[in-house]
């Protein structure tokens, strides 16, 4: 019978209603909720122990140590699109098959990143808070209505936010090395050569990049410093694309008007000063979060382990290097 650690949060037990396939399957379900925090590498180690799957959140990191210690462990799944908590090399290393919940959520994310534009244009938060107390204060907020909008990355989730921005009649600028150009023309997108004329053409501007190292610090003192002083960004992509030191000194000193966050460097921050600054919408990286991607997301993950125990490629896969290998070997003993 193999076993299961479920990490991953919003999964009630064993029992949760969204794992009937993995329990008619044979399958020994483990659940494990994590406190606030990051967890400790020997706490991931001890708890991994004797787990064939695991079903990981992104609060445990999956290192080089975590991995070549855990003996039995065949199959990382993340409930979710991100992987970086995960040493993808020492997985292949050892035969172990990271997948991902991908096209789980992208419709959400982009929900919110527009949500989030529209929350600090208009002040929404700020001015919620207010209401709540009596006060009838009546700050004016800026439009987005016909405004320009630069998207940083023009995968599902810029594509969605481009799609939302055609019902504010914004002008579109995109930049994106592999731009799907059917797309483009489809939804009168501007693409634009450089990140730095991106930013200096928009009123917002939205991150949708990967937060590999290439991309670490992509928005610093240099790149906020070409803003408009009336610019607003919104980053629901992943907190190391933000110079977190940077960006509160900019929005301090008046250098853009605003930002939202859903994401942050650490999480959860080590820090609550963008919490004092009214020109500041946060959220616990939430973007996914909703009911019905939750829903495809449970279907994915519970898939992707089935797909896998019956020998076939599963869904989500990152290292292919894994299934490539496997293939060559279940050839060479001449089996199909």
């Amino acid at each position: 019978m193999p076993t299961v650690l479920i990490t991953a949060p919003g999964v009630s037990g064993p029992d949760d209603p969204r794992l009937v396939l993995l329990r008619e399957a044979g399958w020994h379900i483990r659940t494990h909720r994590w406190p606030p925090g990051r967890p400790a590498q020997e706490d991931v180690i001890e708890l991994v122990q004797g787990n064939d799957a695991v079903i990981a959140s992104a609060a445990e990191r999956y290192t080089r140590s975590v991995i070549e210690r855990a003996d039995t462990l065949k199959h990382i799944a993340r409930w979710g699109v991100g992987f970086e908590t995960i040493d993808v090399s020492a997985a292949t290393d050892n035969g172990v098959r990271v997948t991902t919940t991908q096209g789980s959520n992208h419709w959400a994310v982009a929900d919110l990143a527009f949500g989030l534009m529209l929350a600090v244009a208009r002040r929404i938060v700020e001015l919620d808070k207010q209401g709540r107390t009596g006060k009838w204060a009546r700050p004016p907020g800026r439009d987005v209505w016909r405004k320009t909008l630069g998207i940083v990355g023009l995968g599902r989730i810029g594509k969605g936010v481009a799609q939302r921005a055609s019902g504010f009649e914004m002008q579109v600028l995109a930049y994106e090395p592999y731009p799907d150009l059917e797309f483009v023309k489809r939804w009168n997108v501007e693409l634009v050569d450089s990140l730095d004329e991106l930013f200096r053409r928009s009123d917002y501007l939205t991150v949708h990049a990967p937060g590999d190292a290439e991309n670490d610090r992509l928005i610093n003192t240099e790149r906020l410093g070409m803003m408009k002083p009336t610019a607003v960004l919104i980053n629901t992509a992943r907190g190391v694309l933000v110079d977190e030191d940077a960006l509160y000194q900019a929005l301090v000193d008046g250098t853009i008007a605003g930002a939202g966050l859903d994401v942050r460097v650490h999480e959860p921050p080590e820090d609550d000063r963008f919490e004092a600054l009214n020109n500041v919408v946060l959220t616990p990286h939430i973007a996914g979060s909703t009911e019905e991607a939750q829903a495809v997301s449970a279907e994915m993950v519970v898939q992707s382990l089935l797909q896998a125990a019956r020998g076939e490629r599963p869904h989500g896969l990152v290292n292919d290097a894994v299934w490539d290998r496997r293939r060559g070997q279940t050839s060479a003993a001449g089996v199909s």
